[in-house]
């Protein structure tokens, strides 16, 4: 956003740096904008910024549209919640105590504005990413206010950075009368040029992405492994997990799915509601097989250490066993009976218990030296509490896990982007937005192209402009818009942290 006066501001939880070490190099800009070996350049900055101004205002347009349809989103889910019946209730109370944070993100109603909150929608250790992210976009963001001030000759008092609590912001200070002085469409693409050049940025980010010239830049230091596997890049300490899949170690298949299938096999099978893949089964002694069919029945019985397994070649044929002594070998896989022992059955679990077979290769070692890591929980838990990465450091001073911080860090980088964009141009107190609906009314009641008059201020001993007194019709538009948006603003968040509350 753009602060029109210059000063220090000192108060709890709350720093304010600023300095005018960049003036000079900001007036140089300037002067040479204005000379004429550079007064192409000036145009072409000009239509840029012109495009811009139209962009911010559609975006204007576009964040109140969102913040409606977030409101009526959120309205829908409350009123869902209140006339849903008991039993509905219950079961859906029940799922929830035993999902974490993350599995409400991802299972729960999606709106169309959903906010990044750490520890709560993205884990905590991303608030450092995260927070340099918004810096970073903030000073893109008050780069455009700079470079617009210096193509219309208007010096910058000073510039700086402010922390409240641990959010930070960055802003230019331009002199007031100055910028009153512009016409209404100057004074439009100093505005707007701030939310124009998150704009920018987020769609360099997106093309980026979509060529995958990231992918080709890390290929200089990283291999791919995806068609052998995937690489734990990171695992929660407290996690069951670390004491058997470290971080470095390669993963070749979840159950029967080979992770080399797809990229996107890893999520997939883990995230989406899919049954157990099991292309083969196991032979075991008939005598391991209890005709006990106990565990079959009660599904929901988890004390029990026996699950139910099913016959290869029927799945009416069931049998009670321990998944353990099955499930961690490598061997005695079969496709039928016929290719047992004759006081053998081949069988496979049935999938009444949440049972995952991790196989993890040992790359040090011959290519069938493979263990397998059995996991009894929810699958997303895996998910979780493992990230891996299809890049492997070609060189022993790369660290494992830096695309995956690159990666992290350049997706919040787009969102803050994306975010600043719509979020600055809304007609809220304080934001360019609330400057943006003022020069837009102005612009709509006396004339698209107004320029102020020039009289001679003799206290200042300078030119300046004269610019018409507001009508009541737009004093109202105004005032009608702004206390509209921030109680659109204000519902949105009452009802998400009412809808958070109840989940």
């Amino acid at each position: 956003m753009i602060s029109f006066a210059a000063g220090v501001s000192r108060r709890l939880f709350h720093l304010r740096v600023q300095t005018r070490a960049f003036n000079a190099l900001h007036d140089t800009f300037s002067l040479r904008l204005a000379s004429r070996n550079y007064l192409r350049t000036r145009k072409l900055l000009l239509i840029f910024y012109d495009t811009g101004s139209v962009l911010v205002v559609f975006g204007m347009f576009t964040a109140v549209i969102l913040l409606f349809w977030t409101m009526v989103s959120l309205l829908s889910s409350a009123f869902l919640r209140l006339t849903a019946s008991d039993s509905t209730s219950a079961s859906l109370l029940k799922r929830a105590v035993g999902a974490t944070s993350r599995t409400k993100t991802y299972s729960g109603t999606a709106h169309a504005i959903n906010p990044i909150i750490p520890g709560l929608t993205v884990p905590l250790t991303h608030l450092p990413l995260i927070l340099f992210s918004l810096c970073t976009s903030q000073i893109v963001h008050e780069i455009g206010h700079a470079i617009t001030a210096a193509i219309h000759r208007i010096p910058i008092l000073a510039a700086g950075a402010s922390i409240t609590l641990i959010f930070p912001a960055a802003f230019v200070t331009l002199p007031s009368a100055r910028v009153e002085e512009l016409s209404s469409l100057d004074r439009l693409r100093v505005v707007t040029s701030g939310c124009f050049h998150n704009l920018t940025l987020w769609l360099i980010l997106l093309g980026a992405a979509w060529t995958g010239i990231g992918q080709w830049s890390l290929s200089v230091g990283y291999e791919d492994v995806s068609p052998r596997g995937l690489i734990v890049a990171h695992i929660e300490a407290d996690s069951p997990l670390s004491m058997h899949l470290p971080v470095g170690s390669f993963l070749t298949t979840l159950d029967d799915l080979p992770l080399n299938s797809s990229r996107d096999a890893w999520s997939t099978y883990l995230l989406e509601p899919t049954p157990a893949i099991y292309k083969q089964g196991w032979c075991v002694n008939e005598s391991q097989l209890s005709d006990d069919q106990q565990c079959c029945v009660d599904t929901d019985n988890r004390t029990s250490s026996l699950s139910c397994f099913a016959s290869f070649a029927s799945t009416m044929e069931t049998y009670c066993t321990d998944p353990v002594a099955i499930l961690s070998k490598m061997q005695n896989r079969c496709d039928s009976s016929t290719l047992c022992l004759e006081s053998q059955s081949c069988v496979k679990p049935t999938g009444d218990r949440d049972l995952l077979r991790i196989t993890v290769h040992h790359q040090e070692t011959s290519t069938n030296d493979d263990r397998v890591v059995l996991w009894s929980g929810p699958k997303y838990e895996v998910w979780e509490q493992v990230q891996t990465t299809h890049l492997a450091p070609r060189f022993d001073i790369l660290p494992l896990g830096l695309p995956l911080l690159l990666a992290d860090f350049f997706q919040y980088l787009k969102l803050t982007n994306l975010s600043l964009y719509l979020l600055n141009a809304l007609p809220l107190p304080a934001l360019d937005g609330s400057q943006l609906l003022i020069i837009l009314l102005e612009m709509a009641f006396t004339r698209w192209l107004y320029r102020p008059s020039t009289m001679i201020d003799i206290e200042a001993l300078r030119t300046r402009g004269g610019r018409p007194h507001e009508r009541r019709v737009q004093q109202v538009l105004r005032t009608f818009v702004m206390i509209g948006t921030c109680t659109l603003l204000g519902t949105c968040v009452m009802l998400g942290i009412i809808e958070w509350m109840s989940v």
